[in-house]
């Protein structure tokens, strides 16, 4: 009789034991489908090592910039909280505020349509008070789009070319747009993109231009204020682009 009941007593805590396995085994079709804006923030987070105490802001832009059919994207990203709290952290609150923060506080990255793979990010040193603008203009080729970026340094601004090769955005030109924004001095350019003169790539004319007179009472103002510049018949300069070089160059 005892080992009768000892056999009954085994069974039945064997039986529990698989019960218990069996309740914790995991179920494979319930897999996580990850949206396209959790995947882009995932991929910021990651990246830019952005706590989930940090704020910051991203923006995106939609265009082809690659020879496929799917739209790309261009990922903006401003982290003027991490630029402020650094500048309190030394000190110098005042001191950085003077140039709207500058620093690598601007960020971009280029998500390719077809394959969602998102880039490295790429930095654009400029005032961290002022985001990143982006358009798009045909200038390397009719087939598809260039990525041209507008960033702030103090009272000025600036503008970068990027053209996509072999998946990676390649910078091809820099000029500054204008300078003195609010001052009695100021400089300003008007672009214009016609017919290559060196390769099938639109060359870049810089005409000197009229920079609007404006006066800011509160000096933060000058970051968000688009100016009108009126274009004048001096020509300044004409870039060419050389396609050994992938950059634009000019005649002296």
């Amino acid at each position: 009789m005892k080992y009768f009941q000892f056999l009954v007593l085994s069974i039945l805590l064997f039986s529990c034991g698989e019960e218990i396995v069996d309740n914790v085994v995991p179920d494979d079709k319930e897999d996580v489908v990850e949206t396209l804006e959790q995947k882009i923030t995932h991929h910021i987070e990651a990246t830019l090592q952005i706590p989930a105490t940090e704020k910051y802001t991203y923006e995106t832009f939609s265009e082809h910039i690659n020879g496929d059919d799917s739209l790309d994207l261009v990922i903006t990203v401003n982290l003027l909280e991490r630029a402020v709290n650094k500048a309190i952290a030394g000190d110098r609150l005042a001191k950085r505020a003077e140039t709207g923060f500058s620093g690598r506080y601007n960020y971009f990255f280029i998500m390719d349509g077809a394959s969602k793979e998102i880039t490295e990010a790429f930095p654009v040193p400029s005032s961290a008070k002022a985001k990143i603008k982006v358009q798009f203009e045909n200038i390397r080729t009719e087939a598809y789009k260039d990525i041209l970026l507008d960033y702030r340094v103090d009272n000025a601004c600036f503008r970068r070319y990027f053209t996509m090769y072999n998946s990676i955005p390649k910078e091809t030109f820099e000029i500054m747009l204008f300078d003195g924004l609010g001052d009695i001095e100021n400089h300003a350019i008007v672009t214009e993109y016609v017919q290559g003169s060196y390769s099938l790539a639109k060359d870049i004319l810089i005409y000197s231009g009229e920079l609007e007179k404006v006066k800011f009472d509160d000096p933060s103002k000058v970051y968000d204020y688009e100016p009108e510049i009126k274009k004048t018949n001096i020509l300044e300069r004409r870039w060419f682009y050389n396609d050994n070089q992938r950059k634009y160059f000019t005649k002296k």
